[in-house]
């Protein structure tokens, strides 16, 4: 496994870095108006930039109180302070949940006051796309689907008691994002994503599929839902009038998914639902190939945040 390099920054808060431990200094303060005590919040945010794989760290609250919690954040905005993270509390024992000026729970199970003091729980949680799934101790207690996909960030970690937290091993582990591909499978639209959409993606470290490279037992449009919801954004070939793109796309916009949009120059009119949006369009022809990969590379860096072409 390769040396960690982590450095970290208190964003607000009271902590002490270790080289592979960082430690909340938790304490009583007095919050406005009322001046009445309440356990200390703290942010810490570390170089670690974002946009998928897996977070983790081994977390130790030494004496919890009733509003104990820490969170493994995923995405932190230092401009307004919002930030997405997931963990474990007494409040609720499990969590997913936002931050932007109040919070948004996305989701929360188990009972409250739960938490033991001096135990080593082991948090891990596995993003892909908009799905947020949370493992304690190797277990998968909840799991949430955000309204969109995490932007890329650097991480970190939010903590709120009256005594001390420890945080040890805090471990990213990107994964290159996903890219579902929706079009109708017949030619010509086949050679257009073995030629072109895939080739393109993966030279910007996206995994580009389709639905039927999805294999095994379930429902079709079951693994299309989870196949869109994984996806950090969509590729959608619009030209036929096919009621599965559509419906597809559809559920891609309901789902706030970015959702880039691809026809042939030949179709006379786009359907009244998608005219509004922007649409790349591109001409069966060799000049016509390379302009469609042109336009799909700065869609694609524009979607994913990349300040150049290659997606790192």
């Amino acid at each position: 496994m390769a040396e960690r390099n982590y450095s970290w920054a208190t964003m607000t808060g009271d902590f002490a870095f270790d080289p592979d431990t960082v430690r909340f200094k938790g304490t009583l303060v007095k919050y406005p108006p009322a001046d009445e005590p309440g356990p200390a919040l703290g942010i810490a945010i570390c170089n670690q930039s974002f946009g998928g794989g897996s977070v983790s760290a081994e977390i130790t609250f030494s004496s919890p109180s009733s509003r104990a919690s820490c969170l493994l954040i995923l995405y932190y905005d230092p401009a307004t302070r919002a930030f997405v993270g997931a963990g474990i509390g007494n409040e609720a024992l499990y969590g997913i949940a936002g931050f932007d000026n109040r919070w948004i729970p996305y989701v929360t199970v188990g009972d409250a006051n739960r938490l033991e003091g001096s135990r080593l729980y082991h948090i891990e949680c596995r993003v892909r796309g908009s799905l947020v799934d949370l493992f304690v101790d190797s277990v998968r207690v909840t799991t949430a689907t955000l309204p969109v996909p995490l932007p890329r960030s650097q991480v970190g970690i939010w903590c709120r008691d009256s005594a001390d937290i420890s945080v040890h091993g805090f471990t990213v582990v990107p994964e290159s994002p996903r890219a579902f591909v929706i079009m109708q499978l017949t030619s010509p639209y086949n050679e257009l994503y073995q030629e072109v959409v895939r080739p393109v993606c993966e030279a910007m470290s996206v995994r580009a599929i389709r639905a039927d490279e999805t294999y095994g037992p379930g429902l079709i449009i079951a693994d299309v839902v989870r196949q869109i919801n994984e996806s950090k954004f969509v590729i959608a070939e619009i030209t036929p009038a096919n009621p599965n793109v559509y419906y597809e796309v559809g559920y891609s916009h309901a789902c706030g998914k970015p959702t880039i949009l691809i026809a042939d120059r030949k179709i006379e009119k786009l359907p009244f639902d998608v005219s509004p949006f922007r649409t790349l369009f591109y001409e069966n022809s060799i000049e016509g190939k390379r302009r469609v990969e042109e336009g799909l590379r700065r869609h694609i860096k524009e979607v994913l945040g990349l300040p150049d072409a290659t997606a790192t």
